[in-house]
C-alpha cells in the first residue's frame, strides 16, 4: 500500500470505529472553532480580505461569517478566519491546526446530514491531517520552512469531505491524491505576516475540490507521497504512528495566541498565584524549545494583530493587565491604542523542553529572580478546558445563548446539522 493509501485507509476506520466519546469530543472541536470563526470575522484582516471573496445568494453560510458563498469559497473563508486570532486548536505532536480547515469544511457541507455523520467526519480529517504530518515529522517541519498545517491541511480536509460525500475507500485514496498535488506552506523566517493566515483557507479549499473531484471521477497518482512528496520534504515518511484516534491528542487553546505562549501564560499564572507579577522595567526571561522560537517573537510594537499574537511581549503585557484572554488586547496594541507595563522579554532555549518537544510545547519563566515551569498548559488534552468553559468562551465570541450552543456538545442527537447551522 502507498501512504495515501494507508491514511485513506486509517481515516476510513477512525471515523468508523469513533465511540460516543470520541463523537462528543468532536463536538466540542466543532463549538470550540465555531467561536474562532466569530472572533476572526471581525478582525482587522478579515475587514480588509472578504470583499475580495465573492458571495452568492444561493450559497451556504457559514455561523458567525456574514454572507453566503459557493462551497468552496465558503470553506476558504473559515479555514481563514477559523486562524486569525490563534485561539483554533492544536494537536501538539503533529504541529496541526487541524480544526481550522476540517470544521469549516464539514460545516459547509452540513445540511441534511444528522450530528454523527458530522461528528465522524471531524474525526477523519483529523486523523488524515494530523498522521500525514506525523508521518514526515510534525514540528520538525519547521525547521525546513513549511507549516504542517498547510502542507497537510488539504488531506484533512479532504477526508473529512470524503466521508459526508459517501466516498468509499477508493474514492477517498483519490480525494487524498487529488489533494496532495497542491502540496506546500512555506512559513516565514521572519514575521507571520498576513500570507501566513491565508494558507488556512487555501488549504480547506484544496481538501474540498478535491474531494468534489474524486466524487466527479478525476484521478491522481496515489505515490505522490512516497515519490514526489519525499522529495520535496526532504524525508521519506515514517511508519504509521501508534493507536489513534489522533483527536483525542488535540487540545484547546486558553488564550488567543500562537501554541508556545500558551504555556508561558500558564506559567505566568504559577508565579502570579505565589504573589510575583511582571511591573514596569522588568525584563521576563522566557524559554521554549528551539523549534516552537520559529514563529514567537519578543517585538514591543507589532505591525498587525497577527504579529502581536505571537509576541511573548505583548502577551507578557496583557497578562499582567488580565487581559491575555481578550483577542481585542491584541489587536489594541497593534493599532498603538495600547502597551500595557514597560516589561520586557528575553527569549532564549533550554536542551530540556527541547528533549520534551513535540510532545510537551512546554515554558520557563523567570521574573525577579523567580521562577516557573509549565509542560501541560490549560486546553492540553491532559488537562481540558471544561465544557461550561467552552460553551461560555464561544457564546461570548459569537454573541448567542448558551443554551442554542449546547447542543454540538451531544451531537449524537442532532438529527440535522443544517438546522443547526442556520441559526
Amino acid at each position: 500500500m502507498t501512504t495515501l493509501d494507508e491514511l485513506a485507509s486509517r481515516a476510513r476506520a477512525a471515523a468508523d470505529d469513533a465511540d460516543a466519546a470520541t463523537r462528543r469530543e468532536a463536538g466540542r472541536q466543532v463549538l470550540d472553532v465555531l467561536g474562532c470563526l466569530a472572533s476572526g470575522a471581525s478582525h482587522p484582516l478579515a475587514r480588509a480580505w472578504l470583499p475580495l471573496v465573492g458571495e452568492d445568494p444561493d450559497g451556504v453560510a457559514l455561523p458567525g461569517v456574514p454572507g453566503r458563498r459557493r462551497p468552496e469559497d465558503a470553506v476558504e473563508v473559515g479555514g481563514v478566519l477559523a486562524h486569525l486570532d490563534e485561539l483554533d486548536p492544536l494537536h501538539g505532536p503533529s504541529a496541526m491546526a487541524s480544526g481550522a480547515v476540517v470544521v469549516p469544511t464539514v460545516l459547509a457541507l452540513a445540511d441534511g446530514i444528522t450530528g454523527e455523520q458530522l461528528a465522524r467526519a471531524v474525526v477523519a480529517g483529523y486523523e488524515a491531517g494530523a498522521e500525514a504530518s506525523l508521518r514526515f515529522g510534525g514540528p520538525a517541519l519547521y525547521a525546513t520552512g513549511r507549516w504542517p498545517t498547510a502542507v497537510f491541511g488539504p488531506l484533512a480536509a479532504a477526508a473529512a469531505a470524503a466521508v459526508l460525500l459517501d466516498l468509499d475507500e477508493a474514492g477517498t485514496t483519490t480525494a487524498l491524491a487529488l489533494a496532495s498535488t497542491s502540496l506546500g506552506g512555506l512559513l516565514s523566517a521572519d514575521v507571520l505576516g498576513h500570507g501566513h493566515y491565508l494558507l488556512g483557507g487555501t488549504a480547506a479549499r484544496a481538501g474540498l475540490r478535491a474531494a468534489l473531484g474524486a466524487r466527479a471521477g478525476l484521478t491522481a497518482s496515489t505515490t505522490l507521497l512516497d515519490g514526489p512528496g519525499a522529495v520535496a520534504l526532504g524525508r521519506v515518511p515514517d511508519p504509521p504512528s501508534g493507536t489513534g484516534p489522533h483527536l483525542a491528542a488535540t487540545g484547546s487553546k486558553r488564550w488567543p495566541c500562537s501554541r508556545p505562549l500558551q504555556s508561558v501564560l500558564a506559567a505566568l499564572d504559577e508565579l502570579a498565584d505565589r504573589g510575583v507579577r511582571p511591573d514596569d522595567g522588568d525584563v521576563v526571561t522566557v524559554a521554549l524549545p528551539t523549534a516552537a522560537r520559529a514563529f514567537v517573537t519578543a517585538t514591543e510594537t507589532p505591525d498587525d494583530p497577527t504579529t502581536a499574537a505571537a509576541s511573548a511581549t505583548v502577551a507578557v503585557r496583557g497578562h499582567a493587565l488580565g487581559r491575555a484572554d481578550d483577542p481585542g488586547w491584541f489587536r489594541e496594541v497593534a493599532a498603538g491604542l495600547a502597551r500595557g507595563p514597560r516589561t520586557g522579554v528575553q527569549l532564549t532555549g533550554s536542551a530540556d523542553l527541547d528533549a520534551a518537544f513535540p510532545a510537551r510545547w512546554g515554558a520557563h519563566v523567570e521574573v525577579r529572580g523567580a521562577t516557573a515551569t509549565c509542560l501541560v498548559p490549560p486546553g492540553h488534552p491532559d488537562r481540558p478546558l471544561s465544557d461550561d468553559v467552552l460553551l461560555a468562551r464561544t457564546a461570548a465570541l459569537t454573541g448567542s445563548a448558551r443554551d442554542a450552543l449546547a447542543p454540538w456538545l451531544d451531537l449524537d442527537a442532532v438529527t440535522d446539522v443544517g438546522r443547526l447551522v442556520g441559526p
